[in-house]
């Protein structure tokens, strides 16, 4: 094979141990990654100016698969508000959960919320709280959606806390830098065996 073709092949061939070291540093993980919340204990008495257990509210536990650039279901709410009260108020509060992502360290979300007592009360969630995880080579990032339950007028409602999600790749460094630091080896390597050959062609 000539020298010039032979050399062409070895170029092509080093160029792709750099552009594989690229992909392999900003390929976002392919396995589901899945997510659970512990839920919070049942809060009683929010709000309460008539010695009653009203208003009450439920946060249950949940659990799925995160997906790049969607909405994901953290919690079912049960908002049960009871005889509602004369004079309008408006209570502060929150509540706080464990949120655990396979492969990564569990959190605490803490989750401020507004009580609007009155003839018919309105629990209010303002969002944007925002938790983020690494798993693998990829960022995780959880933040949380605004929610409003109500006016209840004296009865039982539900609502859903979600989350937007969104994956960021991120750089592996020891992995990226030894197949790029072998790539650049192998072009140097190459250029100098090109050189000697040329230098050994040369008429004296």
């Amino acid at each position: 094979m000539p020298v010039c073709n032979l050399f062409a092949v070895r170029s092509k061939l080093a160029v792709t141990i750099v552009v594989g070291a690229v992909l392999l540093a900003f390929a976002p993980t392919a396995n589901a990654v899945t997510f659970s919340t512990s839920g919070a204990g049942t809060m009683y008495g929010l709000g309460d100016t008539l010695h009653t257990q009203f208003d009450v509210l439920q946060v249950d536990a949940g659990a799925g698969s995160l997906v790049a650039n969607s909405t994901i279901q953290l919690n079912k709410l049960t908002f049960i508000a009871g005889v509602n009260a004369l004079v309008p108020a408006v209570n502060h509060y929150t509540f706080s959960e464990t949120v655990t992502i396979a492969g990564a360290a569990s959190q605490t979300l803490h989750v401020p919320f507004d009580l609007h007592i009155d003839y018919s009360d309105t629990l209010t969630i303002a969002g944007g709280q925002t938790l983020s995880f690494l798993v693998g080579a990829s960022l995780w990032t959880l933040v949380v959606n605004g929610l409003t339950i109500g006016p209840n007028p004296g009865i039982s409602q539900i609502g859903y806390l979600t989350a937007q999600v969104t994956e960021t790749a991120t750089t592996p460094l020891p992995a990226a830098i030894l197949l790029f630091g072998s790539g650049l080896g192998a072009m140097a390597l190459l250029g100098r065996r090109r050189k000697a050959k040329a230098s050994a062609a040369s008429p004296a």
